[in-house]
């Protein structure tokens, strides 16, 4: 298995709809770039996809994977805990995604 690509992206909670509360188009830009890099994920067909983000269990001399079957969320920091993010995986199915 070779690695087919990477895609990095930044992500404000502005492109949440509940958290930008019409504040979305100022960044527009980057909403339309995830779009553009999800349809590049998806052409690549990828067997193995790694999600990776700043806000994890980070240690100095290796990657911390998690051993869960997901991950869930809320945007209380930004004033909508009734937004729930949720990431659920399983091996050998598609990942699903839940705002």
């Amino acid at each position: 298995m070779s690695i087919l690509g990477a895609v990095i992206v930044p992500h404000p909670p502005l492109i949440i709809p509940t958290v930008g509360r019409g504040r979305e188009q100022e960044v527009q830009v980057t909403i339309d770039a995830y779009r553009t890099a999800a349809k590049q994920v998806a052409a690549w067909e990828p067997e193995v996809l790694i999600i990776t983000s700043p806000h994890q269990i980070m240690y100095v001399d290796y990657f911390h994977i998690s051993p869960g079957q997901g991950a869930a969320e809320d945007m209380s920091a930004f004033g909508t805990a009734q937004t729930k993010l949720r990431l659920e995986h399983k091996r050998n199915r598609r990942m699903d995604c839940a705002i």
